[in-house]
């Protein structure tokens, strides 16, 4: 509660070094919830209105650290390039604690209420502050993708909340561990997942996402594929352990559609010109195995989606960090244009190379842990999906190369100078994506706690 009452007092504040006063009140905020959801009081953290298990503590953490980072990215872009700071840093804290308060709601219509509200300060970035025009339809697509499957959504939870008798999710839970569970059939299964669907994206409902990415800006791309993809992959989970859908037979149907969405969507990547449009479309491939894995059955499935969703938040905000500030300073996305950069700016391919290779899932990184736990259960489900395993694997790593060799390696293009150098704050910006997703495989033994219902 007092997270909740400093993040409403960060909004009403106002004053000179408010940007950095709000900033530094998010990384702050990190750190104590570092301390203080940690394992040993994960599950303890309730009252009547909120609750904090091991999942949703993560994703409060990752919540905030990206909300801090989005701040230290847009610094020069938005706090000094363009007007209306204020309003910018207001919409990321207000975006940041809508977040904060659906993970920990343990109501089903405040879990409702608030994954739809978080729709509208994401708008408020992509068309207040985009780039390009067609913002306004992108932010359309986005709006027209996951209002029209919310719907469906609230009449199934207040149906079942009338069935049930209760609207808290943990007294559902205990019911149906008691065996007071109906019958699932297909209309309940769909109307259920579809709005988390669409949030994550699953592949087939996945383009409003590249186009949102392109058109947001940095701010907009980072709480995207950092924490915006998470609520879908989120919600799928706690219905899933809420009303024990993962018993019905329409998984393998999920299965199949992520795992060759994910090869198709790697070989769209592969012939990408546009820098944010082959990361986001790398963002849905992930997501669709991270969905794959939940819907295995199996609990390292569903440990490596979690992990997979905190790897790939780091990562892929990262990855946005990076090509914004290629844009900046080239004014293009396009990898036609880009050639050498590793004779202008060293430092900064090493940075590519870092990212590039934890996009992969290459060691040192907690990508790899996750995917080797994705790609077992996956085996372990139907060992014919090792076929789709080994391309995904194959075109994930080619894709990855093929950005990063485009952009580093060639001749030198006569408009790069020196003026590609970077600043202190956007190695600060690379650092701190890059920390977490190293130091984290040294402390993965927090797996056997993490769903504990």
């Amino acid at each position: 509660m007092s997270l909740l009452f400093s993040m409403i007092g960060m909004l009403s504040i106002s004053g000179v070094m408010i940007w950095e006063i709000r900033y530094w009140a998010l990384m702050i905020s990190s750190f104590l919830s570092l301390k203080f959801l940690s394992l040993e009081i994960w599950g303890m953290v309730s009252t009547s209105w909120l609750y904090c298990d091991s999942m949703s503590g993560m994703l409060v953490i990752l919540t905030l650290w990206i909300s801090g980072l989005m701040m230290l990215a847009s610094y020069y872009s938005i706090k000094f390039s363009m007007n209306k700071s204020l309003e910018f840093s207001l919409t990321i804290l207000a975006l940041s604690l809508l977040i904060i308060i659906f993970f920990l709601s343990v109501n089903i219509m405040m879990f409702y209420v608030f994954f739809e509200m978080s729709l509208l300060p994401t708008l408020m970035l992509i068309i207040g502050w985009g780039y390009q025009p067609e913002r306004l339809q992108a932010g359309m697509y986005m709006m027209l993708y996951t209002v029209s499957m919310s719907l469906p959504l609230l009449v199934s939870l207040i149906m079942l909340s009338n069935i049930y008798l209760s609207y808290n999710m943990l007294l559902v839970i205990n019911l149906n561990y008691l065996n007071f569970l109906y019958d699932v059939n297909m209309l309940w299964f769909f109307s259920l997942l579809m709005a988390f669907l669409v949030k994550l994206p699953m592949f087939t409902m996945h383009l409003w996402l590249p186009k949102a990415h392109v058109e947001a800006p940095i701010a907009g791309s980072m709480i995207l594929a950092g924490v915006l993809l998470k609520l879908g992959g989120y919600g799928i989970l706690r219905v899933m352990s809420m009303y024990f859908l993962n018993e019905v037979y329409y998984n393998k149907v999920f299965i199949v559609i992520c795992m060759w969405g994910g090869l198709v969507t790697a070989i769209i990547c592969v012939g990408q010109s546009d820098i944010k449009s082959l990361i986001a479309y790398s963002s849905v491939g992930h997501m669709g195995l991270m969905l794959a894995g939940a819907m295995s059955k199996f609990m390292w499935g569903w440990e490596g989606s979690m992990l997979m969703m905190i790897s790939h938040g780091f990562c892929s905000s990262g990855l946005f960090c990076l090509a914004n500030m290629m844009y900046e300073k080239a004014k293009s996305r396009s990898l036609f244009l880009y050639s050498g950069l590793i004779n202008t700016n060293s430092v900064m391919c090493m940075w590519w190379f870092l990212f590039c290779i934890a996009n992969m899932g290459a060691p040192p990184f907690i990508n790899l842990i996750s995917e080797i736990m994705l790609f077992c259960s996956m085996y372990m489900y139907s060992g014919y999906l090792i076929i789709i395993i080994l391309m995904m694997v194959f075109v994930g790593g080619l894709y990855n190369l093929v950005m990063f060799t485009n952009m580093q390696h060639g001749s030198i293009m006569n408009f790069m100078n020196s003026n590609f150098n970077n600043t202190c704050s956007e190695y600060l910006l690379l650092f701190l994506h890059f920390w977490p997703m190293l130091g984290f495989i040294l402390n993965v033994s927090y797996l056997n706690k993490i769903f504990m219902f």
